[in-house]
């Protein structure tokens, strides 16, 4: 994959057109099933390597990190072709000793990319004077780090994640879109199931709604729910998801990953999004003034 990696050390003003087109691309909201990997990987990068199935690659920042202090750059792991969509949200350990410019800095190096920003932890066994303090810290921290996005001018666009649960919670995110013209939400599923969750999936769904009812934008990427009938019946908003341990789960073989069967497994899952699309939004007053249990 030397060509990707070639083009990450060309200067920002020489763009190859791989470059030029994700350049475009990242901008665009985000539809359809894309895998999220785990890197550094045998198995994983044997999967990418010359995989045009794949479009955007979700990684986990620490993950990205990984590959950038082996290989100096992402291209050595991805194709010109895939975009990186960068996740910050991981373990609270990992997401506390995270600083600012060692996420610049990753940024400065997987550019043309798309990240979505952790920083503190909300849980919904907490008070609420404290969720209200991790929603308004992590709204501070997205609104900086836009801005330093914005100062050195790099190829990132910034999608901001669920630090709620209530209709309340979404609308204090209404000032930060406003600001950058947000049109998307990334919504981080991954705590709805498994473990103590159980398969909160109808509560997943009903939250979704309540961001969509606040924010009003056009588009949610959804992380960590790929599983074929939890994709049914969400809001017609939801375009897009990732997940991990589904599509693995169902293509690894004695051989490792298949390319072959991932296009089977993108169309399946796609048809159950497209569903949703016949479906309408709930109107917003409806949620207006609305606590709900988790």
């Amino acid at each position: 994959m030397s060509s990707q990696a070639d083009t990450r050390e060309v200067g920002r003003g020489q763009q190859t057109l791989h470059e030029a087109v994700n350049s475009h691309r990242i901008y665009k909201p985000i539809r359809g099933i894309h895998p999220r990997v785990e890197l550094p990987d045998e198995e994983y990068e044997e999967w990418l390597d010359g995989n045009r199935d794949v479009e955007y690659v979700v990684i986990n920042f620490s993950d990205a990190q990984e590959v950038v202090e082996r290989d100096g750059n992402l291209g050595q792991v991805l194709e010109p072709w895939h975009v990186p969509i960068i996740l910050g949200t991981e373990h609270d350990d990992e997401v506390n000793k995270r600083t600012l410019q060692e996420i610049l800095d990753l940024l400065e190096m997987a550019q043309p990319a798309i990240y979505v920003p952790d920083v503190v932890y909300s849980y919904n066994w907490m008070d609420d004077e404290i969720q209200e303090n991790a929603i308004n810290a992590y709204i501070d921290h997205v609104r900086y780090l836009q801005e330093q996005v914005i100062e050195y001018d790099l190829d990132v666009r910034l999608i901001p994640t669920n630090k709620g649960w209530t209709y309340e919670h979404f609308v204090e995110y209404q000032e930060l879109y406003d600001e950058f013209d947000y049109e998307e939400f990334a919504f981080y599923a991954v705590q709805y199931t498994g473990g103590d969750a159980g398969n909160a999936i109808n509560v997943l769904r009903r939250h979704v709604r309540n961001s969509i009812a606040a924010l009003d934008m056009g588009s949610v990427f959804l992380i960590g729910g790929l599983a074929e009938d939890d994709l049914l019946d969400f809001a017609p908003r939801v375009r897009g998801a990732t997940g991990l341990r589904q599509w693995k789960d169902a293509y690894s073989t004695e051989n490792g990953l298949s390319k072959d069967l991932w296009p089977k497994f993108k169309e399946s899952r796609e048809a159950k999004l497209s569903v949703n699309d016949g479906q309408e939004q709930r109107p917003m007053n409806e949620f207006s003034g609305k606590k709900e249990a988790n």
